[in-house]
């Protein structure tokens, strides 16, 4: 059943701060048992390890969620010996509980509870003497705002434990696929994937590989990453996509395979960066030659129209990363054909716009030659510190930014990132799990309309991804499984960024860009407040930090969860 109508009340919203903390002490000691047996609850963006019950365990887990999302949660069972899980629905009406084992992966020199296995909560033995479970709500758009209720019982070592799961559901709805939303464009090697799924799992048909190859696809539409690579999809000539009796060749049915499992919100054409080497150029063009494109585009264009495609996609041509000057003037010469031959299709370059307005001509409105998307690394977006002796010249903490914010007029914004230099957060397993959830609130808190990650969702290495990942994880951000790739714990992550990030799209829609400062900030996520967000660096900037580049301070302890939670509350809030 439905609870009671929701109502502002700040009480609530105190006591309403996902798996709260305020008895967090007290419970963590109350439900320790005998022989040292303990179950405790934490928020989804909480990192947990095999050693110990983290600080800040509560006994219930309490979740507040819009409607078409999907909100999860930690159980923690300390205590070793086999684990197991049930689930009473209770009240929870039309919402849906999964559960996941947390599996452990080695990664670099540390051993992170990463690979969410699909789990029934049948008897298992735990992995580590403190054993994260991860419990996952699912929202249907259709369900009545309102409090459901549901206890999930876990067995440790024969000690059972109930632990009620609340979820308040407020009466704002997640867009759907083909509405506003955060766009992406995640680099996914479906070659690879197959191959390690098939060495793996034993694989040798036709069907169990295409089989593999479609639940890789669904799995990328259910978690919001368009893929920047359709893998067996992408044509093999210059005349577009063709049919063969060989269904590794058969580019037309792979698409429309790879496609029809899943709306995308952005769908990459399928043309080769610079990075990509002569003997691998998709089509077999060159990204030097735009001027030879126009029939193949035409032919993609039709062959996605005529599929539907286009009703509920945006088409994205994305052939320079990281260009210099002479590369910014191919990429003018890239987007006057896109233009020409695929009108309402995006041109989109990693880089950042100079200050000095050197490449002023990707962005005059001149020529048909603009650049759509600028794609800008996290840690370049504001700027860099500045020495006293160069202050006489003009501070350098924001001059990126100020050349980002002349060319939003023309075009869009986006973000990506990889591992490099410290100060920005990112997506690899050894850093705090809420990191890849703080990145989509600083789109957020920005405003940014997409984001691109170029490392990897299933870039594996020789071996076995479930059993150790290298490069400390960023390149993978999903686990090959026998029915469907497993999703990693900062996938999870991810995808709730993004819907934290459509939350805070409708709370800047109706309140302004200020509301959605104000309410980051004010929970601590960054520092940031109503006027604008205040950024850190070595020297020359509002606030000291001991990175290159000028960033907001951000929250990355023990308490980022709580207040992650803390800000989602005041956006629902702020929306009614």
């Amino acid at each position: 059943m439905v609870g009671p109508p929701l109502r502002r009340a700040p009480a609530l919203a105190a006591a309403l701060l996902t798996v709260a903390a305020g008895v967090a002490a007290a419970a963590a000691t109350a439900t320790l048992e005998a022989g040292g047996v303990a179950v405790l609850a934490y928020p989804s963006a909480r990192g947990v390890r095999g050693s110990g019950l983290p600080d800040g365990g509560a006994r219930q887990i309490q979740l507040a969620t819009g409607r078409g999302e999907r909100e999860g949660a930690w159980i923690v069972a300390k205590g070793g010996g086999p684990v197991e899980a049930k689930v009473d629905a209770g009240s929870l009406g039309p919402l849906g509980i999964e559960l996941a084992w947390a599996h452990f992966v080695q990664v670099g020199d540390s051993v992170v509870p990463d690979a969410l296995l699909p789990w029934s909560g049948e008897a298992r033995a735990a992995e580590r003497l403190t054993q994260p479970l991860y419990v996952r709500v699912v929202v249907p758009r259709t369900a009545a705002p309102g409090t459901y209720r549901g206890t999930v019982s876990v067995t440790v070592a024969g000690s059972t434990t109930a632990v009620p799961v609340e979820v308040r559901v407020f009466p704002f709805t997640q867009p759907a696929a083909d509405e506003r939303t955060l766009l992406t464009s995640f680099h996914v090697s479906p070659t690879t994937y197959l191959n390690t799924v098939s060495r793996i799992y034993g694989l040798t048909s036709t069907s169990q590989r295409r089989a593999a190859n479609g639940a890789l696809f669904r799995f990328l539409a259910h978690y919001g990453l368009s893929p920047s690579s359709w893998g067996f999809g992408e044509p093999r000539s210059a005349a577009g996509y063709a049919s063969s009796p060989k269904w590794w060749l058969d580019s037309a049915a792979n698409m429309r395979d790879a496609v029809g499992a899943g709306a995308f919100a952005a769908m990459r054409i399928p043309v080769s960066s610079n990075r990509t080497g002569s003997g691998h150029w998709i089509a077999g063009l060159s990204p030097s030659e735009p001027e030879r494109w126009c029939d193949y585009l035409r032919s993609v264009r039709s062959f996605w129209a005529d599929s539907g495609w286009l009703a509920h996609a945006v088409p994205l041509l994305y052939a320079q990363d990281e260009p210099s000057l002479d590369g910014e003037r191919l990429v003018a010469r890239q987007s006057k054909t896109l233009h020409q031959c695929w009108p309402g299709a995006r041109s989109m370059m990693t880089g950042t716009p100079s200050p000095t307005g050197a490449d002023r001509f990707l962005y005059d409105g001149r020529d048909g030659d603009d650049l759509d998307v600028w794609v800008v690394l996290s840690r370049r977006y504001y700027g860099r510190y500045t020495v006293p002796a160069q202050q006489r010249s003009g501070n350098r903490a924001r001059e990126l930014f100020s050349s980002i914010e002349r060319v939003r007029k023309r075009a869009s914004i986006w973000s990506y990132t990889y591992d490099g230099v410290g100060g920005t957060p990112g997506f690899r397993a050894d850093e705090p799990l809420s990191d890849p959830r703080m990145l989509l609130l600083w789109n957020a808190l920005e405003g940014l309309q997409g984001l691109l990650y170029g490392q990897g969702v299933t870039s594996y290495d020789r071996g076995n991804p479930l059993d150790r990942v290298s490069r400390r994880g960023e390149f993978v951000l999903a686990y090959p499984g026998p029915n469907g790739p497993i999703p990693s714990a900062r996938l999870e992550q991810i995808r709730d960024g993004m819907e934290d990030w459509a939350l805070l799209d409708a709370v800047r829609r109706a309140h302004g860009s200020a509301r959605v400062r104000a309410i980051l900030g004010n929970a601590g996520l960054f520092s940031a407040d109503a006027r604008g967000v205040h950024l850190a660096c070595r020297l020359g900037c509002e606030l000291r930090s001991g990175t290159k580049y000028s960033w907001p301070h951000w929250s990355r302890d023990a308490t980022t969860a709580a207040r992650i939670e803390r800000a989602r509350l005041a956006a629902f809030y702020a929306i009614g």
